[in-house]
């Protein structure tokens, strides 16, 4: 009968478990950085309808409103 080496297996699981970890943190940094670009985009999305909707508040100028009404 064979003489089963339960260090040698210990050191495969220990081995074969940081595998599957870093495995697991790269996924994981993977989709952190996908959804990081996405949130991005969706935040800069947000920043422009915002500003286009406030900007005819911010380049009003009624003193445009009399130059025009003079020259008449």
């Amino acid at each position: 009968m064979e003489r089963i080496d339960i260090q040698a297996i210990e050191r495969q699981a220990r081995a074969m478990r940081s595998a599957e970890i870093q495995r697991l943190q790269g996924l994981f940094a993977e989709r952190a950085s996908l959804y990081a670009v996405l949130m991005g985009h969706s935040l800069l999305n947000g920043l422009v309808a915002v500003g286009e909707l406030i900007r005819p508040l911010l380049t009003w100028n009624p003193q445009d409103k009399r130059k025009h009404s003079s020259a008449c």
